[in-house]
C-alpha cells in the first residue's frame, strides 16, 4: 500500500516536472522567436517615401530611401495613376509612371541609398486650374521587395495637400550671399 502510494506520488511529481519543463521549453521558444524577429526588424531594409520641399525654391520632390542597415533586392516601385512632372501633360515622357524608377525593378538599392524625384512647383500643383489627373495630389506608391527569403509590400500614401502654403527651409548664408550679389549687380 505505502509503495503504491510513493509511486502514485512520484507520477504527479513526474508529470508536474514533465508539465513545467514543457513550458519552460514554449517560453525559450518564444524567446528565441522574439530575439529573431527583433535582430530581423534591426538588419532589414527600410524604403521610405516622402514628399518635401527643396531648401531655397518652392519645388516639391519625393525622396525614396533605404533608411535599413542591408540592400533591398528587386525593389519594384509603382505609382497608382499617371503624375506629370511639372504639370505637362501634354509632354508624355514627363509621365512620372513611366520612368526607369517606377517601371523597371532595381537590382539592388542599398543602405543610405537616395533617389530623388522632381514633382513640380508648388504655384503648378496648387493651382485652382491644376489638372488633378495631371498633377494629382494624393497618390499611392507601392514598394515591393525582398530582403533575407521574405518579400514585403508596403504601401506608401503620398499626401501632398499639406504643403499647401508651406515653403522650404531657408539658408541665411544663402540668403545674405544672395543680397551680396544684388549689390555687387548694381555696382
Amino acid at each position: 500500500m505505502i509503495m503504491e502510494i510513493l509511486t502514485g506520488i512520484l507520477v504527479l511529481i513526474t508529470a508536474t516536472y514533465a508539465y513545467l519543463t514543457h513550458r519552460m521549453a514554449r517560453a525559450s521558444e518564444a524567446s528565441v522567436e522574439a530575439v529573431r524577429q527583433q535582430s530581423e526588424d534591426v538588419l532589414r531594409p527600410y524604403i521610405i517615401i516622402s514628399p518635401f520641399i527643396r531648401p531655397q525654391v518652392l519645388f516639391l520632390y519625393l525622396r525614396i530611401a533605404n533608411t535599413g542597415r542591408t540592400g533591398a533586392r528587386n525593389l519594384r516601385l509603382t505609382l497608382d495613376r499617371d503624375f506629370f512632372q511639372w504639370g505637362e501633360s501634354d509632354k508624355p515622357n514627363n509621365n512620372l509612371r513611366k520612368r526607369n524608377v517606377f517601371s523597371l525593378p532595381i537590382d539592388n538599392f542599398p543602405p543610405g541609398a537616395e533617389i530623388l524625384v522632381a514633382l513640380g512647383q508648388g504655384w503648378v500643383l496648387f493651382d485652382e486650374k491644376a489638372n488633378p489627373n495631371a498633377t494629382p495630389v494624393q497618390f499611392n506608391i507601392t514598394a515591393v521587395y525582398e530582403f533575407f527569403g521574405k518579400t514585403v509590400e508596403e504601401i506608401n500614401r503620398i499626401d501632398l495637400r499639406p504643403y499647401l502654403g508651406t515653403e522650404g527651409e531657408h539658408d541665411p548664408l544663402v540668403e545674405e550671399l544672395e543680397r551680396i550679389r544684388k549689390v555687387l549687380e548694381k555696382k
